[in-house]
């Protein structure tokens, strides 16, 4: 594929995609002489330059480099060859309680890390633990990584979850190990310390969100 034909499919890639519609932008966008543009399009080696391609590349990160300048490659790069310093779990240092709880409207927007371990980067958030029911599965100070389950009829019953009410259930936010009544109408939430019995059931439909504790950290030492 000549440098030609690279650059004419990174256009029509962006028409299509609707990002631009004409050339003229897309000089606007990358910074470059629009007359000198249009020659490169019309196949003049004085303007298919690295210059031209990397700062096509600049504006554009979804479009591989290395293709660009030497046509090896793919095209497009795959989300999972990015690698940049916002990847990873965000922390939220919010009062996620192995007890009952009131209220999950707390979370901030900015998260106060990143965790980056990546059998786990399928979470979407990770909490401190407060309160003692579910000892020794979950100590307080713990920091557990969670999973937003969509689909109830996946889950793994008998295992924890960081389960999230409305306020018919009084906006309960609890770790707890989940179960499904034999109507399969309800979830029963038990906790793993014995010092904590008693069940606790809560209707389907007043659950508002349900994550699966998918690991945990543990630190020692400071």
């Amino acid at each position: 594929m000549t440098k030609k034909d690279r650059l004419l499919d990174v256009f029509e890639r962006l028409r299509y995609e609707k990002v631009l519609s004409t050339k003229k932008e897309f000089a606007e966008c990358i910074g470059f002489d629009k007359t000198n543009l249009s020659s490169a399009f019309n196949g003049s080696e004085k303007y298919l330059t690295d210059n031209l391609f990397n700062k096509v590349a600049d504006t554009f990160p979804q479009f591989d480099r290395v293709w660009l300048l030497t046509g090896e490659g793919e095209m497009l790069i795959r989300p999972e060859d990015k690698i940049t310093e916002k990847r990873g779990i965000p922390f939220y240092d919010i009062n996620v309680t192995a007890s009952i709880a009131e209220s999950f409207n707390d979370i901030p927007e900015v998260s106060q890390y990143l965790i980056s371990y990546p059998p786990l980067n399928d979470c979407c958030a990770a909490f401190p633990v407060y309160g003692e029911s579910m000892e020794p599965d979950f100590f307080a100070g713990e920091v557990v990584l969670v999973k937003e389950i969509t689909n109830v009829d996946s889950m793994l019953w008998g295992e924890p979850y960081l389960v999230i009410t409305n306020a018919n259930c009084d906006n309960l936010r609890t770790i707890k190990n989940v179960y499904l009544s034999e109507d399969r109408c309800k979830f029963i939430l038990r906790a793993t310390n014995p010092r904590f019995s008693g069940d606790t059931i809560i209707d389907r439909n007043d659950v508002l969100k349900i994550f699966l504790i998918k690991g945990k950290i543990n630190r020692r030492q400071l």
